[in-house]
Parts: C-alpha cells; sequence; structure tokens
C-alpha cells in the first residue's frame, strides 16, 4: 500500500464545501448571476474531477477514506449541485421578469 494522500481528520473538514449551497440565496433576488452560475458550474466540475480522483485512488491501492471521501464529495455535490443547476437558471428568469414587470408599472 501506498503513502495515503490525506489523513483520516481531513474530511470532517472538506464538509465545509457544502456551505457553498448558500450562494444559491442570492439568485432569489436576481443578484450576481453571471458569479453564482459560473460558481455552479465550477463545483460540478470539481465533482467531476473528485470522482476522477476517486478513481485514480482506487487504482492506486490508496487507503479506503480517501476513496470514500472522494467518492463521496463528487457524488453528493455532482447531484446537488447538476441537479439544481436548471432551478439556479429558472430563478434567475423569474427574478428577470419580476424587473420587468416592476419596471413597466
Amino acid at each position: 500500500m501506498t503513502e495515503a494522500w490525506f489523513g483520516p481528520e481531513i474530511p470532517r473538514w472538506l464538509a465545509f464545501l457544502s456551505l457553498l449551497s448558500l450562494c444559491a440565496i442570492p439568485a432569489e433576488r436576481g443578484k450576481f448571476k453571471s458569479a453564482i452560475t459560473a460558481l455552479w458550474i465550477a463545483v460540478i466540475a470539481c465533482a467531476g474531477m473528485f470522482l476522477v480522483g476517486a478513481a485514480a485512488a482506487l487504482l492506486l491501492d490508496q487507503p479506503s477514506h480517501v476513496v470514500r471521501t472522494l467518492t463521496l464529495l463528487g457524488a453528493v455535490f455532482g447531484v446537488s449541485f447538476g441537479g439544481t443547476l436548471p432551478a439556479l437558471r429558472q430563478g434567475y428568469r423569474e427574478a428577470e421578469m419580476r424587473k420587468v414587470v416592476a419596471a413597466d408599472l
């Protein structure tokens, strides 16, 4: 077995990455559209890299905590952020429509 890429205490710190989901709050108000959408897509890309890293860790015989952490991060972020990207875009479209309607009044 090769040396582990990171220790077993690191996964609990990586859980703080889930706080990125709070970036959806400005979407309700229609603010920071390009920044939040770019962040959402970047998190989805990172999820893909986590899954690729998990496959590499499995092939390189890394300890189970490394493989498990990378797999769970990739799967959870990929499903949650990938699944909510259409809703995020819809939220921005609705906020834009509200602005147009308010400007017409």
